[in-house]
């Protein structure tokens, strides 16, 4: 717990920046909603670290941790690194004073912004109006980078959700019964997939009680929209059903990745065959590389990193965007191969630029594979 601590006052430093800067330097500002103003009982024990990371102060604990790690992969490079970390939580008269701070901000090239939406807005205007590029790391607001072109927008858009579909799967639509199953809540993802299938003429069903079409010429592929547990769990168990009784129909299913957060669920579910869910985030736990990222940290920091803890985002956004930097924004000159995240970038009309790469994962034996998708 001191160990935590100790960490959040680190938060306050800063690295000195220099008066003036070459080309082979770059500062960057981070914007952190740490909450250090906030009371805070020292005295609260926790069972796990689930609960420390429901505190306040620890929401953005691993993002930093993990940019830190990734900093130091440039302390005996030959490029200069100069970083600026503030507090920023809600209120945007804090915000303005360290945005007007001429000497603090003079060499700023990049702002990393993991914070509430309430204040993007403003702090993209500022990056824009700098020429400063301003990364937006978890937000799924369009509006951001529509209209400015300072923005980079990591999570990609639901319609790159039935652009992947149809590139992995539906090759010939005839092919295939899709089935896009939901509930009596509007899902804005379920819309996304409509508006595209009628688009590019794909026929497909919409219902809430998951029926199998008597068609056994035909592949069936079920798309799920609802995340609710006890309408999941409902829903699982007819998936289950069914396996057992229609074995002979082929079947494909792609579930929202919440599904995977409840602990009702028994390998009965994680067993079924041709099981998908999409992503933003993924990382490879056979991959030599990321296994000597998690060693290394573990030794840094005394636990293991996590995605939910966005330690991976931290150090993927960090090394690559500063890498990004030194390569003139080229992304084919980018050597570094981020572990969490995979870019694909596409600028708006006016705007900035999102990522559009969807990220599909298949459950297979009770482990989890990547399908690349072209």
């Amino acid at each position: 717990m001191k160990k935590k601590l100790f960490l959040l006052f680190c938060v306050l430093f800063s690295y000195v920046l220099g008066s003036s800067q070459t080309n082979q330097e770059v500062t960057i500002l981070y914007l952190l909603p740490f909450h250090l103003k906030d009371m805070y009982d020292h005295s609260t024990s926790f069972k796990n670290r689930d609960e420390i990371h429901q505190i306040q102060q620890f929401e953005m604990m691993g993002f930093w941790l993990g940019a830190k790690m990734a900093l130091q992969e440039y302390e005996y490079a030959d490029k200069k690194i100069n970083v600026i970390v503030r507090d920023v939580v809600t209120d945007k008269k804090a915000l303005n004073k360290i945005l007007n701070d001429t000497v603090l901000m003079k060499n700023v090239n990049i702002i990393i912004g993991p914070i509430y939406g309430a204040l993007f807005s403003t702090a993209a205007e500022y990056a824009n109006n700098h020429d400063i590029i301003i990364v937006n790391p978890f937000s799924t607001r369009f509006d951001f980078v529509e209209k400015n072109k300072a923005v980079y927008k990591l999570v990609p858009p639901f319609v790159s959700r039935p652009e992947a579909v149809v590139s992995h799967f539906i090759k010939n639509p005839s092919a295939f019964n899709v089935i896009l199953w939901g509930d009596s809540t509007r899902s804005n993802e379920m819309q996304v997939y409509k508006l595209y299938f009628n688009e590019y003429e794909i026929p497909y069903h919409e219902v809430h009680t998951l029926t199998i079409p008597q068609d056994f010429s035909k592949i069936n592929l079920i798309i799920a929209f609802f995340d609710t547990p006890e309408r999941v769990i409902h829903g699982v168990h007819t998936l289950v059903n069914q396996e057992e009784t229609a074995f002979e129909f082929d079947r494909i299913v792609i579930v929202p990745e919440k599904w995977l957060s409840i602990s009702e669920l028994t390998e009965e579910f994680y067993e079924l065959p041709d099981l998908y869910f999409f992503t933003n985030y993924f990382v490879d736990e056979n991959s030599d590389i990321v296994r000597q990222f998690q060693s290394d940290y573990t030794f840094y920091n005394e636990a293991p990193p996590e995605l939910s803890d966005y330690v991976y985002q931290g150090y993927d956004i960090t090394r690559y965007f500063i890498d990004f930097f030194f390569a003139d924004f080229v992304t084919a000159e980018v050597k570094f191969q981020p572990l969490s995240y995979h870019f694909q970038w596409k600028q708006i009309l006016n705007g900035g630029f999102e990522n559009v790469k969807a990220r599909l994962i298949r459950i297979k034996e009770l482990g989890l594979e990547e399908i690349i998708i072209d």
